[in-house]
């Protein structure tokens, strides 16, 4: 039987954009600390601080604002090292921020290239897309049609409801056979893991979580 790890650091998690997302990485820390490092008692997981704040869409500024609340929060609640459980949300991030920080997009990209995928199917909201998150990677990124791209936010905006179901599903795993030449799936939208997880979307294509890139990571810096 594997032997637990020791952990001596704290994990910040910054949640809320949305509350279902930010569940599922809570949940992904876990799993990984139980699958990969051997947790089980109380005392062998890492301590963990979740903020799950009430973000309002549409105003740059205030989500910017918001978020430097959010990592002066956790710094002061004694966390180490902070990720934040939303993919666009990335294109907010504050001028400083004074604490170790895990940028989910950047270790995407990282996973991306490990596996040698160059061009990638992004299935993401509408506004990483207008952001060019990932485009600023080097990544050949590849976006789904304009009516695919709609039923991908109603799909978003459906988990974030509360809502998984099959139908989902089936929905994204067109949207990928229908992409050319692609070498990997990114699912750069911290709520579509949750369909995933559920209900795997391709047998031929790797697929990346990006919610699990990110637990992993937290991890690996809290040993």
């Amino acid at each position: 039987m594997m032997s637990a790890v020791s952990f001596s650091k704290t994990i910040g998690i910054i949640g809320g954009a949305g509350p279902m997302a930010s569940s599922y990485l809570y949940r992904t820390i876990l799993d990984i600390c139980q699958r990969e490092y051997g947790s089980n008692d109380y005392h062998e997981f890492p301590q963990i601080i979740l903020i799950s704040y009430p973000f309002t869409r549409g105003n740059p500024e205030k989500i910017r604002a918001d978020l430097a609340l959010c990592f002066e929060k956790l710094k002061n609640a004694g966390a180490s090292v902070v990720g934040l459980a939303s993919n666009s949300f990335h294109g907010y991030l504050p001028d400083l921020i004074n604490i170790e920080f895990v940028h989910l997009v950047n270790e995407s990209v990282k996973k991306a290239k490990s596996m040698g995928i160059s061009k990638a199917l992004i299935l993401s909201a509408q506004k990483t897309i207008d952001l060019k998150l990932y485009e600023m990677g080097g990544l050949d990124c590849v976006y789904p049609a304009k009516k695919d791209q709609d039923a991908i936010n109603d799909i978003i905006h459906d988990i974030a409801s509360g809502i998984v179901c099959p139908e989902q599903a089936d929905t994204l795993k067109k949207i990928i056979s229908s992409a050319d030449s692609v070498e990997g799936v990114i699912l750069a939208c911290t709520e579509l893991p949750l369909v995933n997880q559920a209900f795997p979307l391709s047998d031929n294509l790797p697929v990346i979580d990006t919610s699990r890139v990110l637990a992993a990571k937290l991890i690996e810096l809290v040993v």
